[in-house]
């Protein structure tokens, strides 16, 4: 499906699945925006609809599910995958579910019915008046086709809706994951207000209704499109420095509060290169330099991506209590790893260094330290300890090393940068 940047990659060229190897298995959500709008599923064996309907403009097949396969096994990763319900056809979204079960076996986290049907309304998808009712009796059609419990749910446009929270009383059983979306703002977001002290907290209360319902039917929850601004994001916003700190606070501040995971939105198009309807790629972690890199399947990474590495640097484990006593805008977060180790994140926001005391007891003992640096908030370049991205998608930086004396680590965090320490 175009917008998430599917296409024709092929695992096997280029540098994709090296690029998502560096991140770490993970997460990816096919959907979007043209899931409902203009993709259309065609069976095996059959050619495509000649002529086509007027709303076509994406045409996926069992094809590309084996490439999508291919992909996910050469990473580690797993995947949600939508059907389209906007445009509902019942016999076609049986026929690949059949094939997403078959070809994707145990990749295929959950199956997910529709787009933001929030909008559909507004899309003409749906007539006047179409409310939860309406769309909860659609979800039902497409649960009873999907067959099984693998399904995420209701993918809203926004937080604020109660459909979340209705879907998961009414269908939880029939659920394995709630999903909404979160973007930090609209067109309108400036770096000052992204990253802003009280960005991350109105972000964080306005999922945790969402949350609460999750939790109460026991589901676990998924921000399952998220990013700096909607629409494509902001030049000189989405797609600076500024949203690498902005992407590490977010993700962490929604893991500590128990959210399952983010997925970050994007897509692998050219950088900055308009995608649909006057909207540009401004947000995406991952896109070609120019139209010759992305048909040779040569991506690079923007600045968020690194942000998306730092946050995952902390691992798995449960987060531990952290006292901040500052009056910078400087986020932290500690992490007891499954490993047994002892991780923190500090996210500094402000344009001069910050002295940093960290009691974090115990013998005296050795530490590293990763720092994450960009040449200014409103410029692209981003590197972790002097080290950037290589054309193959490699990555290795080398953690500073640094040391606990009398239970204390004293260190200097940059102006405008994130530091991890491990322990």
């Amino acid at each position: 499906m175009r917008e998430l940047g599917i296409g024709n990659l092929d695992p096997a060229k280029g540098n994709m699945a090296r690029l998502m190897r560096t991140l770490g298995a993970s997460n990816l959500r096919i959907g979007g925006n043209t899931l409902d709008r203009d993709t259309l599923w065609v069976p095996a064996g059959q050619p495509p609809p000649d002529p086509k309907p007027d709303w076509v403009q994406d045409i996926v097949t069992p094809n590309d599910l084996q490439r999508l396969r291919g992909l996910l096994d050469a990473t580690g990763w797993k995947a949600e995958v939508g059907v389209n319900v906007g445009r509902w056809d019942p016999a076609l979204a049986a026929d690949q579910v059949r094939a997403m079960d078959r070809i994707l076996g145990k990749r295929l986290v959950a199956v997910e019915c529709g787009n933001e049907p929030d909008q559909w309304e507004g899309k003409a998808l749906r007539p006047a008046g179409y409310a939860y009712p309406q769309y909860h009796a659609d979800w039902a059609a497409c649960a009873d086709v999907v067959g099984h419990d693998r399904i995420a749910g209701p993918d809203t446009a926004g937080t604020s809706s109660s459909w979340a929270s209705s879907l998961a009383a009414d269908e939880h059983a029939r659920m394995s994951m709630l999903t909404v979306h979160q973007y930090a703002s609209g067109p309108d977001i400036t770096i000052d207000r992204m990253l802003a002290p009280g960005q991350i907290t109105a972000q964080l209360a306005a999922v945790a209704g969402n949350l609460a319902a999750a939790t109460a039917n026991g589901l676990p929850m998924r921000v399952d499109e998220a990013n700096s601004a909607y629409s494509g994001g902001v030049d000189g916003v989405s797609n600076r420095y500024a949203s690498a700190l902005w992407v590490i606070d977010y993700g962490l501040s929604m893991a500590q509060a128990g959210m399952a995971g983010v997925n970050i939105h994007g897509g692998l198009g050219v950088c900055n290169d308009p995608i649909w309807n006057g909207k540009f790629q401004r947000y995406t972690p991952i896109c070609a330099s120019g139209k010759a890199y992305e048909l040779a399947q040569q991506y690079r990474v923007m600045p968020i991506y690194y942000g998306i590495w730092m946050a995952r640097q902390l691992g798995s484990g449960r987060f531990l209590p952290i006292e901040i006593n500052t009056t910078n805008n400087i986020s932290a977060y500690a992490v007891k790893g499954d490993d047994g180790r002892l991780r923190l994140a500090l996210v500094q926001k402000d344009s001069a260094p910050v002295d940093v005391t960290l009691t974090v007891g115990g013998r005296d003992r050795a530490a590293s330290v990763l720092a994450m640096t960009g040449t200014a908030l409103d410029q692209e370049p981003t590197a972790v300890q002097g080290a950037t991205v290589d054309a193959s998608g490699g990555f290795h930086p080398v953690p500073a090393p640094a040391r606990v004396e009398d239970g204390k680590l004293t260190l200097t965090v940059g102006a405008a940068s994130a530091v991890v320490v491990t322990l």
